[in-house]
């Protein structure tokens, strides 16, 4: 156990091992979840010293851990090693020294601002769509009061932060293939990837062609309505890398998705069935060539020539939309009427439930592994987007075998270009919707998401001018600890304060602690007997 716990029994050869064959990946994990469960008390087990459990040797065994745990971090290759795993990175995620080593990365200020940043701009991204969708469809152009076109001050940030997401998403493919096509290739197949990105494409294919003819909504109201949908998705799948209560329900939702399309299949099959039995009992009765029931809202649907109309109809009875008038046209039809309801409804639906409460219990169980892999995943991603861009330091990432500095120097300028221009963007898409609600304009829909967005932007720009200057503040006063004086020290505490009341507010803060002493008061218990 001591040798365990010593840092340099740490080196390279546990890197070597999880990537190697499947023996020394399975006996890599188990030395990484051996020394996330080792305690203070396994040490002194065999110990019968009075001192065993005193405040040094607990602080002491807690800084030998931390000492540990910060040479796994600092290995190289340790999270394309990782992610190799597979499947198996949900067992080892919830370990406490990968928590420890995702936590160290992305609790880091800069990477939780970055990630929070990337939340506000989804929100921006969804209300700008929006208010542009608005504004088509309540004018018959896009001028409005204002001369939107020539302004755009919503089109704007709409495009820069989509080129900004695009970007992110090219920089962090290019360094996942350039260390393994299977890393590429499970990153291009994630299913939140892939909306993600989708997102972004339709913005910018779609979104702009309002602006100079608003007739085009008529003809591409799906592909707005699917924008739309696409651009919730990506906050949802933003917003769950923060926060394991709400990652547990949009978890739950897809592993009930996954267990029910069989089920699904059956039902869909049923209703075919039954859609049909109908339709050949109307057929039988010669009803459809009655020209006195052509009026008939009945005759309408189970005599449509389109295949359609008489599912849609059968399907609304199991969504509660029972007319019975539409069922009492004779015998067989209430016989159908009867065994589609008890069949479809009784049966089916608690069947259905009854899987949905199995899929949600086998999820919730499973919640901490789920979770820990995204942010491992998520703490993975960070690290190769910044080791690309960073030329001076060593990737774990095999950029530098592929790829020269000079251009990773110019991807690097043209990141932080496109991110200064989506910051400036949204600061006057944000000026641009307060100059709007200052006009008189009978509009209450646009109005009234206007007044959205600029109460999102208020507390974006809140929350960026405070992070800004407690962090120059306290950068400072480590060089200079007398500056400012008291004052100014208690009002930045205050401002730090607020600012990690919004993290819990939004649940951000939730599972980012080190959790490094967590069992200590439990030795102390230990020690007092």
């Amino acid at each position: 156990s001591h040798a365990v716990l010593d840092k340099r029994s740490i080196n390279v050869w546990l890197i070597a091992m999880l990537t190697s064959n499947r023996e020394s990946r399975y006996r890599a994990v188990t030395f990484i979840k051996l020394l996330s469960r080792l305690t203070l008390v396994d040490l002194v087990d065999s110990s019968t010293s009075s001192e065993r459990f005193s405040d040094a040797e607990i602080e002491r065994f807690v800084r030998n851990r931390e000492e540990t745990f910060n040479s796994i971090r600092n290995l190289p290759g340790l999270f394309p090693a990782v992610l190799a795993l597979g499947k198996g990175l949900e067992t080892l995620s919830t370990s406490r020294v990968l928590r420890y080593v995702t936590a160290s990365t992305i609790r880091k200020s800069i990477s939780f601002f970055v990630l929070l940043l990337d939340f506000f701009y989804a929100i921006f991204l969804l209300m700008g769509y929006r208010l542009h969708v608005e504004f088509a469809l309540s004018y018959d152009s896009v001028d409005g009061p204002v001369n939107y076109r020539d302004y755009k001050f919503l089109s704007i940030p709409m495009n820069f932060i989509s080129g900004y997401f695009l970007l992110k998403e090219g920089i962090t493919v290019l360094s996942l293939y350039l260390t393994s096509e299977t890393l590429a290739r499970r990153y291009c197949t994630s299913w939140g990837n892939i909306l993600d990105v989708a997102s972004a494409v339709m913005v910018l294919s779609f979104g702009g062609t309002l602006l100079y003819n608003a007739q085009l909504l008529e003809n591409q109201g799906f592909v707005a309505s699917i924008t739309m949908m696409l651009l919730w998705l990506r906050i949802i799948n933003q917003y769950k890398i923060m926060n394991s209560s709400f990652a547990l329900f949009v978890y739950s939702v897809k592993e009930v998705i996954r267990k029910v399309k069989w089920f699904l299949l059956f039902l869909m099959l049923i209703v075919f069935m039954f859609s049909d039995a109908v339709r050949a009992v109307v057929a039988a009765r010669g009803d459809c060539l009655k020209d006195s029931l052509i009026d008939d809202p009945y005759i309408q649907e189970f005599c449509s020539d389109g295949f359609v109309a008489t599912t849609v109809r059968m399907y609304s009875v199991l969504v509660g939309d029972v007319s019975l008038e539409y069922f009492q046209s004779s015998g067989a039809m209430v016989t159908v009427f009867v065994f589609f309801s008890f069949f479809s409804i009784i049966i089916l639906f608690n069947i259905l439930i009854a899987i949905i409460i199995n899929a949600y219990e086998s999820t919730k169980e499973r919640t901490r592994e789920i979770f820990g892999r995204a942010r491992v995943e998520y703490a993975a991603h960070l690290i190769a987007r910044k080791q690309f861009m960073s030329p001076s330091e060593t990737s774990d990432f095999h950029n530098d075998t592929f790829v020269p500095r000079s251009l990773r120097k110019c991807v690097r300028a043209a990141y932080f270009a496109i991110s200064a221009c989506a910051l400036f963007a949204v600061e006057y898409g944000f000026a641009g919707a307060v100059y709007y609600l200052m006009l008189e304009q009978d509009k209450d829909m646009i109005r009234s998401l206007m007044i959205v967005y600029v109460s999102v932007g208020a507390v974006f720009n809140a929350y960026i001018i405070s992070v800004a200057v407690t962090t120059l503040f306290f950068q400072c006063e480590q060089s200079n600890p007398s500056a400012g004086g008291k004052v100014v020290e208690r009002f930045m505490r205050g401002l730090e304060k607020a600012v990690t009341l919004f993290h819990q507010l939004l649940g951000f803060n939730e599972d980012m602690a080190l959790d490094l002493s967590d069992d200590v008061d439990e030795v102390k218990c230990l020690g007092s007997e």
